[in-house]
Parts: C-alpha cells; structure tokens; sequence
C-alpha cells in the first residue's frame, strides 16, 4: 500500500504531461491559399459503339465538343480538426474554349467549381504530403448569348505537398481531380429564346488541374 499513492502521483503526472504535450501538437490554426495552375478537360464526342458522351443539336445528328486546356486560378480557406485532419471551403475558376461544328458567335466559357471537403496529411516533416477530397457544385457560363448557363453536383480529388519556409508560410503543390455530373440523355445550355440547342448523354464529365499556391497560416 506504501507504494499506491506514489504510483498513483506518477500515473497523474504522466497523464497531464501526455495532455499537455498533445496540445502543444495540436493548436487550432486557419490558413489561406492563393493558387495558380493549369487545368485540362475531358471531350465530349460521338461514340459509334454506344451512346456515351455524346451531344446533339437535334435528334439524330451527333457532334464532338473539345473543351480546350486553359489556365486557372482560386483561394482556399482551410481550418484544422486535429494534428493531421483540415477542413478547406475551395473556389477556383478558369476561362476556357470550346470547339463545336456548328456555328457559335462566341465560344468561349468560364468553368468554376465551389467545393467543401478536407485533406488528411499522411505524411509529416519538412515536406508534408496529403490527400484529400471535396463536394459542391460547379457552375458553366458561355459567353454566347444564345446559351445558357449551367449549374451541376460536382466533387474533387487529390493530393500535394506542402514546402514549408517558416510556421506561418508554406508553398503548397496540388494535383486535382474534378468530377461533374449531368442526368442521362439530357439537354444542357438551353436557352429561353431558342431553346436547348445541345443533348448530352454524358453522365460525368471530367477535369484535372495542377496548381501551385501561397498558404499563410494564421
């Protein structure tokens, strides 16, 4: 029994200084990210073997659209839940072309996605590396008034690395996937004076970019 109450004191001991050390670790933080990058897109076109990824002006007649490769550029605003798990509401917006074989007076269209979701450091040290992923929407706007815009469910996947200069400034390198999906067999860029001049049965259309950011962390 002499030996309870000093074993007890030492379990305590061990106790707060195990709590304490895992709040010096972990420390509430946000950060902010401001990235550039290049991104490249998926085609729409005619599939002889089925009827996938195909659009239409009418209903018999199919064509190819080419989403051309273009720049881009966003802000992310991230927050930690623990040592390792980060919170991140991403937008990040490109303008892009798109080559039809019908006529258009203007061709060009902005593609942007606004997305929450989070990234998990897997790997700690002077170059941490994560993964990560997220869900909201993505919204296509053509400068062609004959089109409308298009708002769509989209989700993201990644990974990247951060180069840490200090505690409060890193430059972070991303690879990112883009997934947005469209009903089957259905019009889209319809527009209130002409109707929906294009009919995709595409049910997802893919992105990919590659971005280099700022982040401070505050």
């Amino acid at each position: 029994m002499k030996f309870t109450y000093p074993l007890l004191g030492l379990l305590v001991c061990l106790c707060i200084n195990s709590s304490q050390a895992l709040a010096a670790s972990y420390e509430e933080y946000w950060e902010l990210t401001f990235f550039g990058g290049h991104r490249t897109s998926d085609n729409i076109e005619p599939d002889e073997e089925d009827d996938d990824d195909e659009v239409s002006i009418d209903e018999t007649e199919y064509y190819e659209i080419d989403f051309d490769n273009a720049g881009s550029g966003g802000v992310i605003l991230g927050w930690n839940f623990d040592y390792n798990r980060t919170g991140e509401l991403l937008f990040s917006h490109s303008v892009t072309d798109f080559d039809v074989e019908f006529d258009l007076a203007d061709t060009e269209v902005s593609v942007s996605y606004l997305h929450i979701g989070g990234t998990v450091t897997i790997s700690e040290g002077k170059v941490p590396f994560h993964i990560g992923g997220g869900l909201g929407v993505a919204h296509l706007d053509p400068s062609d008034k004959s089109l409308d815009s298009e708002t769509r469910i989209s989700a993201n996947l990644g990974a990247g690395v951060k180069f840490l200069f200090s505690d409060s400034l890193s430059l972070r390198l991303d690879a990112r996937g883009y997934g947005t999906f469209f009903d089957s067999d259905s019009y889209i860029f319809c527009s209130g004076n002409k109707g929906c001049l294009i009919r995709s049965s595409s049910k997802l259309w893919l992105q990919a970019e590659f971005a280099l950011g700022l982040t401070y962390r505050f």
